[in-house]
């Protein structure tokens, strides 16, 4: 099996182990909170690797590399995937979201294969491209972004993965990532199952929707436990457990996509905790403690929880 690039180096795909294709991390760029941040992230990862996680992907094409490299020096046990890409355009930094696509294939090929700006000569470099969209109906500007993706992944040998924001339009997005020449065995959809991006469908007919996806040969990442509030578990469940009947079982992902942020007295607030205050508790360890516990619950084998979170990811990195 094929090594691929990481935060401190090469790993071969077999070390992977547990592992999840959509996650972050965070740093207040607020000079005051700038160690609580740090002291925080850390406090993350530390859970994460007690319970056994080994592998994030960091889906977060700017990241500031040095303070990656501090919070993670503790975790020799674990690896850390970084992203090159886009994202949703008012997000995505001025020197980016305005290059042309010339451009942006340029600089995609480059951090791919040679690193990010100022560290070359470490080997730091990144392995998958993000992008995203608002939803189906891609805007010049998203379409631009897929196409520089889908040719950077072309000039890479086509192994490259690309992973997509998908709350809405998740078919809309393969469809034209597959006419610009996209490998898209080698994509994954993330937020798939949110229901403001239904477009009305229930989930039956989301299902159908979503097995489009499958059939082109795509993944699905699922993450919203504890999201009631934008997915019923029910809901989540069902479409789980009906596209792995379907036949698309190697197909399916699980991650939590943390993120946190603080608020002007410097507390710190995870994704939704304000409103819902039981995603407080949705860290990186929180997918072995909580998100597996509740699928098996509902009748998931260990040997599917296996498949979505070890082989399925090494599938889509590794070949």
């Amino acid at each position: 099996m094929p090594t691929i690039p990481s935060l401190r180096g090469p790993v071969d795909v077999n070390d992977l182990g547990v592992t999840m294709l959509h996650e972050g991390l965070c740093f207040t760029t607020k000079p005051a909170y700038q160690q609580k941040a740090m002291d925080y992230q850390i406090r993350l990862l530390r859970r994460a690797a007690d319970v056994g996680m080994t592998t994030l992907a960091i889906f977060w094409p700017w990241l500031d590399i040095p303070k990656c490299l501090k919070a993670t020096e503790g975790f020799p046990q674990m690896h850390f995937l970084m992203s090159t890409g886009t994202f949703l355009r008012p997000m995505t930094p001025p020197a980016v979201r305005d290059l042309a696509e010339d451009d942006l294939v340029r600089r995609f090929v480059k951090e791919l294969s040679k690193g990010y700006d100022g560290f070359e000569s470490q080997g730091i470099r990144p392995f998958l491209i993000r992008l995203g969209s608002n939803d189906g109906n891609l805007s010049d500007w998203e379409k631009k972004t897929f196409r520089a993706a889908a040719r950077a992944q072309r000039e890479m040998g086509g192994q490259v993965p690309i992973g997509l924001h998908s709350c809405a339009g998740a078919r809309e997005q393969m469809q034209y990532l597959a006419e610009h020449g996209a490998n898209i065995a080698k994509t994954f959809y993330a937020h798939i199952e949110a229901e403001f991006g239904w477009e009305g469908r229930g989930p039956e007919q989301e299902a159908d929707y979503l097995e489009e996806v499958l059939k082109a040969g795509g993944s699905l990442v699922f993450n919203n436990f504890d999201f009631e509030f934008d997915t019923p578990w029910p809901d989540m469940v069902y479409l789980i457990n009906e596209l792995d009947r379907r036949g698309y079982s190697r197909q399916i992902l699980l991650t939590i996509d943390v993120n946190w942020e603080f608020d002007e007295d410097g507390n710190i607030w995870h994704e939704q905790q304000k409103n819902h205050p039981e995603t407080g508790k949705r860290g990186y360890a929180y997918m072995i403690t909580h998100a597996v516990p509740m699928l098996m619950a509902e009748g998931v084998s260990l040997q599917r929880i296996n498949r979505y979170l070890i082989e399925n990811p090494r599938r889509i990195l590794g070949g």
